[in-house]
């Protein structure tokens, strides 16, 4: 029996912890690397790592994190890196770190093997049923790349087809048009019908007239016949109250119909306006008034640069969902209980990284390399059981000059998540940054120093992003002679300055995003273009209103002619039913005096002749 036991159980006991002693570094080295690439979506490599028990915890020498978008170099690597975790929470399946040290971490370092994965394994873009926020900015930087203004006055008007363009539009006046005459159409059926009302109103009315009109109070001899008379005038009063009521109430109706269709005419004039900018914007004129540099010098270099950092958060948001804990519901059967679960006291996540060091080395010779410090707080699967959001406050330098801070709040302890992001950077040192497009001015510049202040604020689905850059040091080399009036314009703005700032603003609206550019530069640069231009543009701007609004005028004519004919009759029915209402009321009220006149003379006579006849006695 024992001889048994040792063969069926001791040995393969003893060969798994052979097995487990001498190769779990290497399954949990393959596993992180695993874990991390398909958050990255490029190679991770972790060298040497090793597994500590006493205390518990993980070191390794190397960490290398490869650059998805250029595959040759790394997004950072490390020197050595340690941590220790709680055992008594990791035998109840949490990972709980007090303190992680990272050493010598250094970004963008180049790499001797290609880091792209196989297959092109790439994270997910965005949380499910949700536009990833790089991919609204794409749709920005495709609408800013095809809207570069002629600035050439000949080609002003020799390119534009005013009559084409107007022709070939669906403007939505004339739709909105079509829906107030359909509206005004319809709401006349109605009209019509209480209108008619009015018309049985007014014969009953006529009833009223002609038998209080047929009471002769002179006629009326005794007072029970007065006060008969008097009875009937009431009743007729009563009468009309009631159908001066029911006209109130539909006048009311009538009112408001009439009002909520003229609120919608009201509108016309604002929908040709917009029908005009429609055309204006195909015209591709250049607005003076707006026209600033930066936008066309900077404008698709900043938003593909912004496409490309917003991929993170996109990715950053898609990884923390996966791990967003589902609110738990609970349905309890009927006439039963249901426990109600409160917070508790020093509990865990399920991972927890409470403090990250980082160290970005002594050895900081290569001024090629971006060398990092700072801390990291907070990393957790759950922040509503840790109470506390992640942050991470790093600085970096790279040579002499270049110096970087960079901050981050992550917040997911509320149901609407919320991200912050700050970077600041002085001495970017800058060699062929391409400027203006490919339509417009195509330079570049061969050198010049940069700084930056960047803010990013991501509250739930919405954003909102501001940066601001300084070149100074400026030199430019352009690769074309000018063109048009407006690369001359700019062109001479840009040879006299030796450095500029310039502004952008990227915000999440309703319907997408909006995007705001600005340099120091732009006054001059519009002021340039409205004098050379101004009279021209002024001109061509005026015949595209002309046009747009000749063909919506036709269409216009008619709804108005519709509509102020309909208007006018049935205010003119309100008119004379009022009338005849104040009419009739003032015909009862005059009788009624008359007759309670009558009924006081005759009671007086009454009484006179009875004293008469007391005192012959």
């Amino acid at each position: 029996m024992r001889k048994k036991f040792i063969v069926v159980v001791l040995v393969p006991l003893l060969l798994l912890l052979i097995l487990t002693y001498f190769f779990l570094d290497r399954w949990m080295e393959a596993g992180l690397e695993y874990a991390a690439e398909d958050f990255v979506g490029a190679r991770v490599e972790i060298d040497q790592l090793s597994i500590t028990y006493s205390p518990l915890g993980l070191r390794f020498t190397r960490l290398q994190v490869a650059n998805p978008d250029d595959p040759w170099k790394n997004l950072f690597e490390t020197g050595p890196v340690r941590f220790t975790m709680d055992a008594s929470q990791l035998v109840r399946g949490k990972y709980i770190v007090e303190t992680m040290e990272i050493n010598d971490i250094i970004l963008g370092t180049g790499r001797t093997t290609d880091g792209s994965l196989p297959g092109g394994r790439r994270p997910a873009p965005g949380p499910a049923g949700t536009p990833p926020f790089s991919a609204l900015i794409q749709q920005v930087l495709e609408k800013s790349v095809e809207k570069t203004p002629l600035f050439d006055p000949a080609l002003l008007r020799g390119q534009l087809n005013i009559d084409s363009l107007v022709r070939t539009q669906n403007f939505r006046t004339l739709t909105l048009i079509d829906t107030l005459r359909s509206g005004t159409t319809d709401a006349s059926r109605g009209w019509d019908s209480t209108l008619a009302s009015f018309e049985a109103g007014k014969k009953r009315l006529q009833e009223v007239e002609t038998g209080i009109r047929a009471i002769n109070p002179s006629e009326l001899k005794t007072v029970d016949k007065i006060a008969a008379a008097i009875t009937t005038v009431d009743d007729a009063r009563k009468t009309v109250n009631d159908l001066t009521g029911t006209f109130n109430e539909r006048q009311a109706d009538l009112k408001g119909s009439l009002q909520k269709l003229s609120a919608a005419a009201g509108t016309i004039d604002e929908s040709v306006g917009k029908d005009y900018r429609q055309v204006l914007s195909l015209a591709r004129l250049p607005d003076v008034n707006a026209m600033g540099l930066a936008e066309l010098l900077l404008g698709k270099q900043l938003l593909t640069k912004a496409t490309m950092y917003s991929q993170w958060i996109d990715m950053a948001r898609a990884e923390a969902a996966k791990y967003a804990p589902e609110p738990s519901m609970e349905t309890p059967p009927r006439l039963r209980g249901q426990n109600i679960h409160f917070p508790v006291e020093r509990g865990y996540p399920r991972y927890w990284i409470k403090n990250v060091k980082v160290s970005g080395g002594t050895d900081r010779q290569n001024p090629d390399f971006i060398y990092l410090t700072g801390t990291v707080r907070n990393v957790t699967s759950d922040q509503r059981v840790t109470g506390e959001p992640m942050t991470a406050e790093l600085e970096g330098t790279r040579g002499s000059s270049m110096t970087m801070r960079i901050a981050a709040l992550i917040d997911r302890r509320k149901d609407i998540p919320v991200d912050e992001y700050r970077a600041q950077a002085t001495g970017i040192p800058l060699a062929a940054f391409e400027l203006g497009k490919s339509d417009f001015l195509p330079a570049k510049i061969t050198s010049a120093l940069l700084g930056t202040n960047v803010t990013v604020t991501v509250p739930g689905s919405q954003f909102d992003a501001t940066a601001s850059l300084d070149f100074r040091n400026l030199r430019l080399e352009f690769n074309a002679e000018p063109r048009n009036l407006g690369e001359r314009l700019a062109r001479t703005v840009l040879s006299g300055v030796n450095g500029f700032d310039a502004g952008l603003r990227l915000w999440k609206k309703d319907a997408g995003v909006d995007v705001a550019f600005t340099t120091d530069l732009d006054d001059r640069f519009a002021g340039g273009i409205k004098a050379a231009l101004g009279a021209e543009l002024t001109k061509l701007q005026n015949e595209i209103r002309a046009k747009v609004e000749a063909r919506i005028a036709d269409k216009r004519r008619e709804f108005e002619a519709l509509y102020t004919r309909k208007r006018d009759e049935v205010q003119k029915q309100i008119d004379v039913y009022h009338n005849v209402i104040k009419e009739k009321t003032a015909l009862l009220d005059g009788k009624k005096k008359e007759l309670e006149a009558r009924l006081e003379k005759e009671k007086k006579g009454a009484l006179d002749n009875l004293m008469k006849g007391i005192f012959k006695k």
